[in-house]
């Protein structure tokens, strides 16, 4: 049986894991509780757990500060992440500890199970790696060269830091070479049928290449090639001659494969920068030209901004819960991505992580969360992702998770068409809101919207915008000491002087005037 604690600040999260976990009680056992990392590394030292379950954010010490010593003084010990949606960007350095999985509050109790039994996996793998070792020289080898594997897997993946040194005999010669280029393969399916380090070996590239499939992806692999010290031409020819054999072995296999190269680097512990290179590489395939399908690094390049007509919109249906609309809008969304010429996979990946930024701050505003979420491990994920449909398939769940988690909100459930719209102007009074967008937005003809808002609030709707708009400035003239140009984009006016003239008819004095009576004050 194996053994755990579990660290967090929540007695209920601490009885409620518990509790989810007793199902398997005859697999693993709670053998303490604790609220915070100092008490936490007291019971470890004491009761010497299997592995521990732990928050991030806790008081005193913390799960940041809990993690780093836990994976420095128990290396082999497998760390289970439980996090609310605020700490999602600890992600990061849960991975850089080399945690075993991390898991977002709540969670269910399949999910927490599934994380255990993968604990469980590792330790298994552990014993049974620690009895090859103490085996034959065979034995010891095949261990050790499996081991250098995943090791080059996390320096690439930046999992590890630090000197970096090859133990199995097989692989020694890696740690005399002086230059290597690093290959991020990317298939269209996962490649069960073609066991690429067999095929380097047939193709006598065996002493010059090694495969590795990735950790994170099961259609992602990377290839490291130790140059000879041939000049740049021949290398360049050498990588291409062994790109086109693996792309046309690919598609013989019913698979297509896109290949990022990196430049040359001296020494393992480049692998990382290597594999960012190769990410820009592939980030830099045009989505209207499919054809290629191997790209050279040729240096960082900057995103190309766009503006998506339908981007308003899309966030309104999210923040109205909108799941089916949301889906169809996603889907029009990255066939639009794909009608522009030139624009490319990093472009795409940009506009993505710019809209998704903007949806964590809606459902932020309501959570009464002040800390930035997801973006840091956002950005780990979808730095491994290469094609558009699978780049659509990881936002379109991410977007429909944030509908539902809004849904749930009700902000716009009111029975009122009007008041659902007065809602809508207050929430988003700093866009370009126009009488036509807003009628769209509601299923509503824009002349009838016009009326029924008379109706409803004895105003024209334009007058009930400026009205706010001019109150919000109201605000930042009494609180801020932002300039007029600034206050008037930030309330919707692109003119400052037609801000002006609206607050000089609604207040009766200019925006100037009126700070200058808040400060006498």
């Amino acid at each position: 049986m194996y053994t755990y604690i579990i660290v967090d600040d929540e007695s209920l999260i601490r009885k409620g894991t518990i509790k989810k976990l007793s199902p398997m009680s005859d697999l693993v056992q709670c053998i303490g509780e604790a609220d915070e990392g100092q008490a936490g590394i007291r019971l470890v030292e004491a009761e010497k757990p299997d592995f521990v379950i732990l928050d991030m954010q806790m008081p005193g010490m913390d799960g940041t500060q809990l993690l780093e010593y836990l994976s420095g003084h128990y290396p082999g010990m497998p760390l289970i992440v439980i996090s609310g949606f605020r700490d999602f960007d600890y992600i990061k350095t849960a991975i850089s500890a080399d945690a075993i999985d991390y898991i977002l509050k709540p969670f269910s109790r399949e999910a927490i199970q599934e994380c255990v039994q993968r604990a469980i996996s590792r330790l298994e793998n552990t014993q049974t790696l620690s009895r090859q070792i103490t085996d034959s020289y065979e034995q010891k080898e095949a261990a050790y060269y499996e081991y250098d594997r995943q090791y080059l897997t996390n320096l690439i993946l930046g999992f590890h830091t630090g000197e970096a040194s090859i133990s199995s005999d097989k692989l020694k010669f890696i740690n005399d070479t002086h230059q290597m280029i690093l290959l991020t393969l990317h298939f269209s399916a996962q490649p069960v049928n073609f066991p690429v380090q067999e095929w380097l070996e047939e193709g006598g590239f065996g002493d010059l290449a090694l495969f590795l499939p990735s950790s994170v992806s099961p259609t992602v692999g990377f290839l490291i090639l130790f140059l000879p010290g041939s000049g740049a031409v021949n290398t360049r020819n050498l990588v291409r001659q062994i790109s086109d054999s693996l792309i046309q072995s690919a598609f013989q296999l019913e698979l297509s494969l896109l290949i990022g190269i990196s430049q040359v680097h001296s020494g393992l512990n480049d692998l990382h920068t290597a594999f960012e290179e190769t990410s820009a590489a592939l980030n830099q395939q045009e989505l209207t030209d499919p054809s290629q399908q191997f790209f050279w690094y040729q240096g960082e390049s900057s995103p190309r901004s766009v503006v998506w007509a339908q981007e308003n919109e899309f966030l309104f249906r999210i923040e109205a819960g909108m799941a089916e609309e949301v889906l169809n809008l996603t889907d029009s969304l990255f066939s639009w991505f794909a009608s522009l010429p030139s624009f490319t996979l990093g472009d795409a990946k940009y506009y993505c992580y710019t809209l998704s930024n903007q949806c964590r701050r809606i459902l932020n505003s309501y959570l009464k969360q002040e800390n930035e979420s997801s973006s840091g491990s956002m950005q780990n994920i979808v730095g491994q992702i290469f094609r558009l449909q699978e780049l659509k398939d990881y936002y379109l769940q991410f977007f429909l998770n944030i509908t539902q988690m809004l849904k749930t909100e009700s902000v716009y459930a009111l029975d009122d068409v009007i008041e659902r719209v007065q809602v809508y102007i207050q929430r988003n009074y700093h866009k370009d809101l126009t009488q036509d967008f807003i009628a769209s937005l509601f299923y509503l003809n824009r002349s009838y919207l016009s009326t029924l808002f008379r109706q409803k609030t004895g105003m024209k709707f334009v007058d009930y915008l400026n009205d706010v708009r001019i109150e919000k400035s109201k605000e930042m003239l009494s609180g801020t000491s932002r300039k007029m140009y600034q206050i008037s984009k930030a309330v919707g006016y692109d003119n400052p002087k037609y801000f002006f003239r609206i607050f000089r008819k609604k207040v009766g004095m200019t925006p100037e005037q009126y700070r200058m009576e808040k400060e006498k004050r």
